[in-house]
């Protein structure tokens, strides 16, 4: 398995990371996309895969900080584009659910992502909430990147029809899991081809584990339930999924 979308990094897994760790090898989890918030998680990543394999990075400015963009943070960027380990840009977006940050500044640096991402010819890792429209219109003026996944998907039919045209993938979590999610009839439209395996972790956990702190063991009640949902041997379904990380990221 691998985990399209963590946060390793953060203080809620420092007082037992080493062991966190050793449950995800434990559970058969190979490789974890670690996904910036902001510059010091960047480099917080960044050190953590000194002395975990398993661990690949992705950079960049979330809009609940967009405020901390400035020059200095797209050069550390462009500067960590050409560290082996450093896959994707992300995660960067528009949050018009919380509002941590003004909306036009959030588009503002949106679009400045969006252009370092065409300039660097990386994938992207997309955050979006309560932001559909305004994230399509701010496309259709940058351009798509070349590759991206929607994470924590759990948008309505129509913005999936509208990601998928594009040809990004669905990063698909612990939500599936939830009694009353909407995802698994969303599901039955999109192509497997289409999917990746995420926790989000800390957040986001999912049935049986709901109400605790995720981590990237817990992939393995994600996939059940797409197995379930894909009519898949779980084995099947997992080196699928491993497959789709690899065009989605350029890394086999």
């Amino acid at each position: 398995m691998i985990d399209s979308h963590a946060h390793l990094h953060l203080a809620d897994f420092d007082s037992d990371r080493d062991e966190v760790l050793a449950r995800l090898r434990a559970a058969g989890v190979r490789k974890v996309l670690e996904v910036g918030i902001d510059r010091q998680g960047a480099e917080r990543s960044l050190a953590l895969t000194e002395r975990t394999p398993e661990l690949r990075v992705a950079v960049g400015c979330h809009p609940h900080e967009a405020a901390s963009w400035n020059a200095e943070f797209a050069a550390a960027i462009r500067d960590w584009a050409g560290h082996p380990r450093v896959l994707a840009l992300g995660e960067l977006g528009l949050d018009h659910y919380r509002n941590y940050a003004p909306r036009p500044v959030q588009a503002e640096v949106f679009r400045a992502q969006l252009r370092l991402a065409h300039e660097l010819d990386m994938p992207v890792v997309f955050h979006v909430r309560a932001a559909e429209l305004e994230f399509l219109r701010v496309l259709n003026d940058e351009g798509d990147p070349r590759r991206a996944v929607l994470h924590a998907f759990s948008h309505g039919a129509d913005f999936a029809r509208a990601c998928l045209a594009r040809g990004f993938w669905l990063g698909i979590g612990g939500i599936l899991t939830y009694p009353r999610s909407t995802l698994p009839a969303i599901l039955a439209a999109v192509p497997i081809e289409r999917v990746l395996l995420e926790t989000d972790c800390p957040w986001l956990s999912p049935v049986p584990e709901r109400g605790r702190r995720n981590e990237p063991a817990h992939l393995v009640h994600v996939l059940a339930r797409l197995a379930e949902i894909y009519g898949l041997a779980p084995a099947a379904l997992e080196a699928r999924l491993d497959a789709n990380f690899a065009a989605f990221s350029g890394e086999d």
